[in-house]
């Protein structure tokens, strides 16, 4: 099913259409597959243009070479990788100007959230890769103004890791926890809310979780040793879980109503319905939920979302 949908993103199904009040991809990507390399790599044969809803062009010259690693190797096994259907416009454009640093470090991640939305991905899964980038992807930068931004930026056939891909087990297991944490609860909440910490729901695409997210990416940078409680809500991925998500793309399974009295009030404030749960072997599923991310070991986890693409 994956291979199929990037067939038809390359045979010409165009994204343009959607979203306009989203900003739109000006044409297809036109490139080709690297062979031999850990992970795949694209390259680009022509410029890539996406034009955002105030008219700037995030544009990616032809000869670029991306390989997704702007988004963390953890989302990839529980909602997509970057070459996976609909999130390949934004991935090509995200990954281009991470590399540059020539716009600037927030609005570079929000493009990528538009980006997603122009490309009709879903409110709530777009902003469940934009919590992964931001949690698991390229670290703060600033912006030299005396810079040229190299063009193409990168050229080689050498795959880059990234701060998770870089860390141990232990802090992998974490990562992954947290990661599934936010995306439960963005699920639940139908994209509303991103993490609950100190029993207060904090919104998306605020500026308080814009600091979040910087704290959570500070935390993964040692090893997740500071203030547990501001780490907000963690879970496992079970086995059982990832191979549904595998055979039938079905993301996560959302919290249950009862589990997170912070989600409940909020949800019941917003008039919100609490989706189905997942089933599994003839049930309903009721994830983990914890506040203590010592609490988590690699064995809560399949092995294979600890390993990531280079691992030998």
């Amino acid at each position: 099913m994956r291979i199929l949908l990037l067939i038809l993103t390359f045979c010409g199904l165009s994204t343009g259409a959607f979203g306009q009040e989203y900003g739109q991809f000006l044409s297809n990507p036109d490139g080709t597959f690297i062979p031999g390399t850990d992970r795949p790599l694209f390259k680009l044969n022509k410029p890539f243009v996406y034009r955002d809803p105030n008219g700037l062009d995030w544009t990616v010259p032809a000869g670029e070479v991306t390989d997704g690693a702007s988004i963390p190797q953890f989302a990839w096994s529980i909602v997509g990788g970057p070459f996976d259907g609909p999130y390949l416009d934004a991935a090509i454009i995200h990954d281009y100007y991470c590399c540059t640093k020539s716009r600037e470090y927030y609005s570079t991640h929000h493009a990528f959230w538009m980006g997603m939305r122009a490309a009709s991905v879903s409110d709530t899964m777009a902003y469940i890769m934009w919590s992964a980038v931001r949690f698991g992807g390229p670290a703060f930068w600033s912006i030299d103004p005396s810079a040229v931004a190299p063009v193409p930026c990168r050229t080689d056939n050498v795959v880059s890791k990234s701060l998770y891909e870089m860390s141990d087990q232990r802090t992998r297991a974490i990562a992954i926890g947290k990661f599934a944490g936010m995306a439960r609860t963005l699920k639940t909440s139908n994209g509303k809310v991103l993490d609950v910490v100190d029993g207060k729901a904090i919104l998306a695409q605020t500026d308080e979780a814009e600091r979040h997210l910087d704290f959570l990416r500070s935390a993964m940078e040692k090893n997740f040793d500071v203030e547990q409680d501001k780490l907000g809500l963690f879970s496992v991925v079970s086995e059982a879980e990832l191979k549904r998500y595998e055979k039938y793309a079905v993301p996560l399974s959302p919290w249950a109503e009862g589990q997170i009295p912070a989600l409940d009030t909020y949800m019941k404030a917003e008039n919100l319905t609490f989706p189905k749960l997942l089933q599994l072997n003839g049930a309903e599923y009721q994830p983990y939920v914890t506040y203590d991310a010592l609490k988590l070991q690699t064995t809560d986890f399949p092995d294979k979302l600890l390993k990531d693409s280079t691992d030998k």
